[in-house]
């Protein structure tokens, strides 16, 4: 009896260390702005024991750039941005959050980052491509619905699988979370490590030949959380690496224990706690884990979403890298994540509360500008983080920016041809950088930004609306036509030394003494700079 109490205390300590569980019959539902003045309080008082000194606010052309690209996945039109800065409103930014969340770039884009978030790896190989379409259409309608995080998640993890009527190619159009497994081979061992970082921040990987050699996961355990995927079992291994072979089967929908490889035991699911579900004749495995990992006491789930919410935002997780909840990993501000934690369960597993609050906080707002040497370090969120664009987010930017109309598939609009720009680049740019910060541009991205065929097009009068509208424009003055490619492109009016720099430039006509030309490479040169690669 003793050695199980220790075990309990032990387990409970350890589990609890970076993320409480959460009694919903406790938790009182805070407001977006009572949440965001309490995560402002927290990193006040953290910052103060520190001797951090915060940076200022970012002005609102730094906030109306950033909030684009995070909630809209772009950059905003010179007319939204004029928009914005003449607005006289004191609630003008959490207005613009309103606004930007009711509409439908918001739910384009979060389909986008989760979609990259929970299938990465879906662009690895060219027979898994086709199916993203399927993957996309069903993270859209949950979005634009507004369905509870934790709806989704449940959804997916017990979604019917039966790829011997539902071939590969048909989830092109069907609106299906299957991606998801099939991705993964439907192999239990990469479902468990798939599943647990997905939505609960935890790294099984190590634990699957032998004990982990740097966190508490035990081998058995890595098989334990397998099992629950047992049903997708195929008599010959070897086949789950065979498409044409995945398709012959069918899932046994009870069977939930598994033999482990290098040891030939044979384990049943357990959860990661220790527990052992209770089972019947007709338990689903899948469903039976599906309730554990949604539910309002587990430990990981909802610190997982807050955390990977925060680093959407502010550029790195709390808990860093943002899938990576341990005892060796301790989140960097604690307090923080319990506190978003437990107000994302009081608020029923609402995602927009969460964008809300964070938006709303003077740490999200701060400028990206150094103003003291203690906000260089990333971890205490002092200041904005310069943050790399995703492939989406810079073409979008480029299209905004120079007026470039993208067709899509009428039959589906989440399939994207081959042969189009924004399928080029977006192959061409796409990375496997896990981090924002962290994001380099390698010399053929360098090379297409400055010579490439859609640039070099983007750029003439001929096929940029934005430079064919100023340039043409007979009252614009010199100082309004530079102004407005400046805000079509950066969000913001030249400064002084700009403003002299590149009028004199375009009085000249720029190299060639022609001033619609000097006008195009002013505009190459806005879209080729580091602030417009950057969400700062």
């Amino acid at each position: 009896m003793k050695i199980q109490v220790i075990l309990i205390v032990w387990f409970t300590v350890h589990t609890h260390v970076y993320a409480q569980p959460t009694d919903s019959a406790k938790t009182i539902p805070k407001s977006v702005a009572e949440t965001a003045a309490d995560i402002d309080q927290l990193f006040e008082a953290a910052w103060k024991r520190k001797g951090v000194e915060c940076a200022p606010s970012a002005t609102d052309e730094e906030f109306v750039r950033r909030l684009y690209l995070d909630l809209a996945g772009r950059i905003p039109a010179a007319s939204e941005t004029r928009e914005f800065l003449r607005s006289t409103s004191a609630t003008k930014r959490s207005e613009l959050v309103e606004r930007l969340l009711d509409g439908p770039a918001f739910v384009r884009h979060f389909t986008i980052v989760w979609r990259n978030a929970l299938i990465p790896q879906a662009f690895n190989e060219p027979g898994t491509r086709g199916l993203v379409p399927g993957f996309e259409a069903w993270l859209w309608t949950h979005f634009s619905q507004g369905t509870p995080y934790d709806q989704m998640v449940r959804e997916l993890l017990t979604t019917s699988i039966d790829l011997g009527e539902n071939q590969t190619g048909l989830l092109q159009s069907a609106s299906s979370p299957s991606a998801f497994f099939i991705v993964r081979q439907m192999l239990p061992e990469n479902l468990a490590t798939g599943t647990s970082r997905a939505f609960l921040g935890v790294r099984l990987d190590c634990a699957q030949c032998h004990d982990h050699p740097f966190d508490k996961w035990k081998h058995d355990q890595f098989w334990n959380m397998a099992a629950f995927y047992a049903g997708f079992q195929r008599p010959d291994a070897a086949a789950a690496a065979d498409p044409a072979m995945m398709m012959n089967f069918r899932e046994n929908l009870t069977a939930h224990s598994i033999q482990v490889p290098t040891t030939g035991n044979v384990v049943t699911a357990k959860f990661l706690t220790g527990a052992e579900p209770e089972w019947t004749d007709e338990t689903a495995p899948r469903r039976l884990l599906a309730d554990w990992i949604t539910a309002r006491d587990n430990p990981w789930f909802a610190a997982m979403a807050a955390n990977r919410l925060w680093a959407q935002f502010m550029g790195q997780g709390i808990v860093q890298p943002i899938d990576d909840f341990s005892e060796k990993n301790p989140p960097s501000h604690p307090d923080v994540l319990n506190l978003l934690s437990e107000q994302f369960v009081a608020h029923q597993y609402d995602l927009k509360f969460l964008v809300r609050a964070i938006t709303l906080t003077r740490v999200y707002q701060t400028t990206s500008r150094q103003t003291h040497a203690s906000q260089s370090d990333p971890t205490q969120f002092a200041r904005a983080a310069l943050r790399g664009l995703t492939p989406e987010q810079f073409f979008d930017s480029l299209a905004e920016a120079t007026g470039y109309y993208q067709p899509y598939r009428t039959d589906n609009p989440f399939v994207i041809d081959a042969d189009t720009p924004r399928a080029r680049f977006l192959e061409l740019f796409r990375d496997e950088t896990e981090s924002p910060l962290m994001k380099e541009t390698t010399i053929l991205q360098a090379l297409a930004m400055m010579n490439g065929d859609f640039i070099d097009k983007a750029t003439t009068l001929e096929n940029s609306q934005t430079l064919r509208a100023v340039a043409e424009f007979p009252l614009m003055t010199l100082e309004e036509k530079l102004n407005t490619l400046f805000v079509a492109a950066l969000s913001r009016s030249p400064t002084d030394s700009e403003r002299v720099a590149f009028e004199k430039f375009l009085a000249d006509g720029g190299t060639d003494g022609n001033p619609q030309k000097a006008l195009a490479d002013v505009f190459w040169a806005l879209l080729n700079s580091s602030e417009f690669l950057l969400n700062h």
